[in-house]
């Protein structure tokens, strides 16, 4: 017997004051989350390659402190929970992947591989996406969760504070 799966999405937008960038949103079960990678200049934080161009495409980087605070008045980083719940939503951590890279017009997450920068040197771009979670694995490491060009699976694991990764926020559920 086959099993069918069935995912309702809506998509809203808002405006950030201050900057007046619009961002879409996208309600996923019970969370409402970005539909792209957060793209707000903060101490902390940087252009792929320093290219303004592809901040616009991809959002910025942010080191851990700098994603902490970079999420606007009414949003949060996600810790680990709330991506695990986003996975199990999305059919899984080996299924998810497929479509959280969906792009909006497709009714999905349209996650961005935004690359990595480490020491001021950046990698990866449009095949590897690594987003900070608010959970920190020990004073020096947090987690985060990546997806690449080449899997549909989604991972999780921990780097060092200071390396540059995207952020997707979600709205606070109280």
């Amino acid at each position: 017997m086959k099993k069918y799966f069935y995912l309702t999405i809506f998509v809203s937008s808002f405006f950030i004051s201050g900057n007046g960038q619009q961002i879409n949103t996208l309600k996923i079960g019970a969370q409402i989350w970005m539909m792209s990678n957060l793209n707000i200049d903060i101490p902390g934080s940087s252009n792929y390659n320093e290219d303004p161009k592809l901040g616009i495409k991809y959002g910025r980087l942010y080191t851990y402190e700098a994603a902490k605070n970079a999420c606007p008045n009414g949003w949060k980083l996600p810790t680990v929970k709330d991506w695990e719940e986003l996975l199990t939503t999305m059919g899984g951590e080996d299924k998810a992947g497929t479509m959280l890279l969906k792009n909006s017009a497709e009714g999905g997450f349209n996650a961005k591989l935004g690359g990595v920068s480490t020491v001021g040197n950046y990698n990866l771009l449009g095949s590897y996406g690594a987003f900070w979670t608010a959970t920190q694995n020990d004073k020096d490491n947090a987690w985060f969760l990546f997806f690449t060009s080449k899997t549909n699976s989604v991972t999780s694991t921990y780097s060092i504070k200071s390396h540059g990764l995207s952020v997707r926020c979600l709205k606070n559920s109280n």
